[in-house]
């Protein structure tokens, strides 16, 4: 990364072109296969956000434009610093430009103008917006109506059901194609179960299941308080997927209940079943990232998919049933590092339909604010 250059917004391009000229020599390559657009409030949570960009450019070189907004400034302020980005720990020619902007008090009106003439014409404009969207802010449509694709962070939603009201108000009414963080990082759970269910008698276990625990990793850190959130997504997605029927739950202090009314063959079979989402706490892993799995059917087959703690992204698959035991075998999630939701995300085009039907049973089973 060159050294950041703290500029007049008029001179902006100016800059960034000397500081390119400066760069032949080093036989610098200038790529953007789309536009990013980042905004966010100051704070501690700030550098994370930085360090999940840099691992965007790792994948996808990309004009950055990164917007910070500081709630605590005594005076109003407008400041731009341009600098120039490269793949850290890599000897690759590629490099991207990074425009930064910095705004206090009723300044925050100027940044969409701003931003407009440093936005390369003909390129996707992806928008990351690390706020919570379920928040009155004058920035928000604004720039919603510059992207082609928004993509958001559950975990600064204060409020879980609020941001998926918010979320399915925008697919729906605006047609925005929406994204967020905390469902692609459970993609890969998502495709353990999916390939793991994979046959009509399997799927009718899984319809009249008995018993379900989800674990997740309870450790919290100065980035992660919210930390039921991919938990309540895999139940959420189960159940919009197969169709059992939410009628409570109940919070306790290491532990949610959620009771369901489970169906299957014969067609009159119905039977009420308690799932659990509790905790664990493994230091090595992210937080609120999903440890485990357990299902138990009505028939006796009982599935355990829990992670390996010496190798954290393989999952260990135990199948049983009540007159054998299958021989275990390995499941290797994605990598938990930071950033690689956001690459996820951005490779993804349009709306998950599965997300959104998701978004809609989350209404029900967190009607009581659970998280």
């Amino acid at each position: 990364m060159t050294i950041q250059q703290i500029v007049n917004p008029a001179d902006i391009e100016k800059q960034l072109q000397q500081i390119w000229e400066g760069l032949v020599k080093e036989n610098k390559m200038r790529a953007s296969l789309f536009n990013l657009i980042v905004y966010n409030q100051l704070s501690p949570r700030t550098d994370y956000i930085r360090n999940i960009v840099q691992k965007i450019i790792e994948k996808f070189p990309c004009r950055i434009l990164f917007v910070s907004f500081d709630p605590d400034a005594s005076q109003n302020y407008l400041k731009t610093a341009v600098s120039v980005v490269a793949p850290s720990g890599t000897e690759t020619a590629i490099a991207c430009d990074n425009i930064d902007i910095g705004v206090a008090g009723d300044n925050l009106q100027r940044v969409p103008f701003l931003l407009l003439p440093h936005i390369i014409p003909d390129l996707p404009v992806y928008l990351l917006w690390a706020e919570d969207p379920s928040s009155e802010h004058a920035l928000f449509q604004p720039l919603l109506s510059m992207a082609d694709r928004v993509i958001f962070d559950s975990e600064s939603a204060d409020n879980l059901l609020s941001f998926a009201k918010t979320l399915l108000d925008l697919h729906t009414t605006q047609k925005i194609d929406i994204a967020d963080l905390n469902w692609a990082r459970t993609e890969g759970w998502r495709d353990l179960l999916a390939s793991t269910f994979d046959s009509e008698e399997k799927i009718a276990q899984l319809k009249s299941l008995k018993n379900l625990e989800i674990s997740y990793n309870a450790r919290e850190t100065e980035f992660f308080c919210h930390l039921k959130i991919q938990s309540m997504y895999l139940l959420a997605w189960l159940s919009s997927q197969i169709g059992w029927k939410f009628l409570s739950s109940q919070k306790n202090a290491s532990e949610l209940s959620f009771l369901f009314t489970v169906s299957g063959e014969p067609q009159t079979f119905h039977q009420e079943s308690i799932f659990f989402i509790r905790s664990q706490t493994w230091e090595k892993l992210g937080s609120g990232t999903i440890i485990s799995v357990n299902l138990e059917s009505q028939d006796g087959h009982t599935y355990q998919c829990g992670r390996i703690l010496q190798q954290y992204h393989h999952v260990s698959i135990q199948i049983s049933m009540p007159c054998q035991c299958d021989l275990p075998y390995r499941f290797v999630l994605g990598q938990t590092a930071t950033g690689q939701s956001l690459v996820k995300e951005i490779c993804t085009k349009g709306t998950s339909e599965h997300y959104v039907t998701m978004l809609k049973e989350l209404l029900l089973i967190d009607r009581d604010h659970l998280c």
